[in-house]
């Protein structure tokens, strides 16, 4: 069994370096992303120029193809690294996102959106508590009628029983991966070892497991109703051996 190891709460607030973009820009194949955005549109009940708040928006693969697509998009993220590479994706592309600086746990907007999504595990990030302020924030940012539409694969549908060690190779690099779990505390923590170009760096990382019902019962307690949820991008319904959750909620 792999031993256990420490991760600090606020580990995504130093994790996103120039490494670690680097690898997911890499390792995530171009039709997942299509797959991904082909979804949300599919799901937002809006069409374009409707207005999109991607939170937390990263390197900005899903802002800047709804961009594309001709929603007016708003990408916000803590991490100032990956929002300027995101601005040079988009200024490449010809593409206009807005990008704002800021932790999604103290989100504020000028005026509320018509959808808003949450991609990426990002929901997993906070203890349970501060996950319900989270989710207050994002229903604070939609219109009413608004959809939030989030995306996990870290429900407890889905994650267990936990994975073996594995380790996948990307085009200038390889990520190997070693998981714990602690019962106690309902947490998934990750160790990886991230190479690149022959450079070797340690990551740890960890996200708050729950489980599909307790998800739909904060989101309630948020503002959002009329919950629906997928298991796939292909619209097929989420259960037990669930690759991901990808849950669509209304703003009351």
């Amino acid at each position: 069994m792999t031993a256990d190891f420490f991760v600090p709460s606020n580990w995504y607030q130093t994790f996103f370096t120039d490494s670690v973009m680097h690898f997911w820009d890499a390792a995530i194949p171009h039709a997942m992303t299509e797959a991904e955005v082909a979804f949300v549109v599919r799901h937002a009940g809006v069409h374009p120029p409707a207005s999109i708040l991607d939170v937390p928006c990263g390197t900005g693969r899903h802002a800047l193809a709804l961009g594309k697509a001709g929603f007016d998009v708003t990408g916000i993220d803590f991490t100032q690294a990956a929002l300027e590479r995101a601005a040079k994706n988009a200024t490449a592309a010809g593409v206009g996102v807005r990008w704002l600086r800021s932790n999604m746990l103290e989100l504020e907007v000028d005026e509320p959106r018509d959808a808003l999504i949450c991609m990426g595990n990002s929901i997993g990030y906070c203890e349970p508590a501060l996950t319900g302020v989270l989710l207050h924030k994002l229903a604070s940012a939609l219109c009413v009628g608004g959809r939030l539409i989030l995306d996990t694969s870290i429900c407890a549908e889905s994650l267990l029983p936990i994975q073996p060690p594995r380790a996948f190779s990307f085009e200038g690099g390889t990520y190997e991966r070693e998981i714990v779990y602690d019962a106690s505390r309902s947490i998934i923590k990750t160790r990886a070892q991230l190479t690149i170009d022959g450079s070797r760096q340690e990551l740890l990382y960890q996200h708050f497991v729950m489980t599909s019902g307790e998800l739909m019962r904060a989101l309630r307690s948020a503002g959002f109703g009329n919950c629906a949820l997928y298991g796939t991008t292909d619209d097929a319904a989420f259960g037990p051996g669930s690759p991901r959750l990808l849950l669509v909620a209304v703003r009351e």
